[in-house]
C-alpha cells in the first residue's frame, strides 16, 4: 500500500513568498468583486439607487421652481449681481490669490517640518 497522496489531494506547499501572497490576495479580491458585481443583490441595489435618484431629481426641480417664484429668489439674485460686480472689479480675484498663496506657504512649511522629523539614511539601501 502506497502512502503517497494523489496530486489533487496534496496540501498546498507553504512558502514565505510575499509576492505570491499578494498575487493570491489580488486574485481573490478580483474574484470577489466580479461575483459581487454580477450578483442579484447588486442589480437590485442599482435599481433602488436609480429610482431614488429620479425621485431626488423631481424633488429638487420642484424646490427650484418654488425658489424661483419666491421673494427670496429676488434677494438672492441681487446678491449674485453684487458678487458678479465684485468679481469684475478684481477684488475677489485678489482675495482668492492671497488666500491661495498663504495656503501654499503653510503647506510648504508643514512639509518642511515633516521632512525634519525623518532620520537620514547613512548609506543608500542595497538593491
Amino acid at each position: 500500500m502506497s502512502t503517497k497522496m494523489p496530486i489533487k489531494e496534496k496540501p498546498p506547499v507553504e512558502t514565505d513568498d510575499i509576492a505570491a501572497e499578494f498575487a493570491a490576495l489580488g486574485r481573490k479580491l478580483r474574484d470577489t468583486v466580479n461575483t459581487a458585481w454580477t450578483s442579484e443583490e447588486r442589480h437590485k441595489i442599482q435599481k433602488e439607487i436609480e429610482a431614488g435618484l429620479v425621485r431626488l431629481r423631481d424633488e429638487l426641480n420642484s424646490a427650484a421652481k418654488n425658489v424661483r417664484e419666491s421673494e427670496a429668489a429676488a434677494k438672492v439674485e441681487a446678491e449674485v449681481k453684487k458678487v458678479r460686480e465684485d468679481v469684475g472689479s478684481g477684488k475677489v480675484s485678489d482675495d482668492v490669490r492671497k488666500g491661495i498663496v498663504t495656503g501654499l506657504r503653510s503647506l510648504g512649511e508643514a512639509l518642511d517640518k515633516l521632512a525634519d522629523n525623518f532620520t537620514p539614511l547613512d548609506e543608500p539601501p542595497k538593491k
